[in-house]
């Protein structure tokens, strides 16, 4: 067990969850796993929740986002960092899955990743439908984006015509380089590292894709929403654009057992005190918390929606 002043990092659980001890509620968080970009948010956010007047002892479960979704539908995390595919997905009860995790809902909306589609700024491709009979990198199989854009040259009507390249992000960018691949397709973060240094040493520009395909893609799938990326462009020094992109952010789900007034100061403090998470993740230092109230494709709590809708960030 590994402490942090009274945040507690451990494998094992405390007896009961958002449990009273001396009028205070204690809090089981589930955490991003070690070594990952959610684990120092979550970090970030149990050292601040232990300044709440409400809350007692925090506690982080290392986790990860199909799990975080499972302890909080079973009671053994009070809230948990995930992805907003898996929340939903958890809800619907889809594979991997083994039952509707509806006890699941949504406290926070986090940053997004970003569905891009890098070029050189020479490229004479201007469409995603371009992309027939040329090669155009995205990852391995099983990573989340390679099924997007699976689904997108379906969508497209181009399925089975784009050379879909399996290199990891690293080996991706420098292929790009050398002119390997004609396009280079991820889901980066609002701050990410190696696109930010591929745009330092190339002149490079994002394919946006069509606004029908897009909206059918959200409707089909509402866990993603539609935002521009890059929103501070200068931070790509060599970019020469930005594009409305599909995104599918971090959230922190809540259990639905989490009483409303709990919540909702849980929602009020971390909103009014953002500046001590932001530094957790360099793309959360352009966060907006109005993006807290993001439609990710599930339910808020209750508490939580009751700020939101104080504030005006949702109806």
């Amino acid at each position: 067990m590994k402490s942090m002043g009274s945040l507690v990092l451990t494998a094992s659980l405390l007896a009961g969850s958002a449990a009273l001890a001396q009028g205070k509620a204690d809090i089981n968080v589930g955490a991003g796993t070690q070594g990952g970009s959610q684990y120092p948010i979550t970090v970030a956010l149990g050292t601040l929740l232990e300044k709440m007047p409400e809350i007692g002892r925090v506690t982080l479960q290392p986790g990860g986002s199909i799990g975080n979704v499972i302890r909080v539908d079973d009671g053994k995390s009070d809230i948990g960092i995930t992805m907003s595919q898996s929340l939903r997905e958890g809800r619907l009860g889809k594979e991997p899955f083994k039952k509707a995790t509806n006890n699941a809902v949504n406290l926070i909306t986090l940053h997004a990743f970003h569905v891009v589609i890098f070029v050189p700024e020479e490229s004479t491709i201007k469409t995603f439908k371009d992309f027939a009979g040329k090669k155009l990198n995205v990852a391995p199989k099983g990573f989340s984006i390679r099924e997007i854009s699976e689904t997108i040259a379906k969508m497209e009507g181009i399925s089975g015509k784009v050379d879909l390249g399996t290199l990891r992000i690293t080996e991706a960018v420098e292929s790009f380089k050398d002119g390997h691949h004609q396009g280079l397709m991820y889901a980066p973060s609002e701050r990410f590292g190696a696109f930010m240094n591929l745009a330092q040493t190339r002149n490079v520009r994002l394919i946006e894709l069509d606004r029908k395909i897009m909206d059918a893609f959200v409707k089909e799938d509402p866990s993603f929403y539609i935002t521009k990326w890059p929103k501070d462009r200068a931070a790509y020094k060599n970019l020469s654009n930005s594009v409305d992109s599909l995104a599918y952010p971090n959230v922190i789900a809540a259990s639905a057992k989490l009483s409303e007034p709990l919540a909702y100061q849980m929602v009020k403090f971390i909103a009014e005190n953002f500046d001590q998470i932001r530094p957790s993740e360099p793309s959360l230092e352009p966060f907006d918390v109005k993006e807290m109230a993001i439609d990710a494709g599930s339910p808020f709590h209750p508490g939580a929606a009751r700020y939101y809708r104080e504030r005006g960030w949702i109806k």
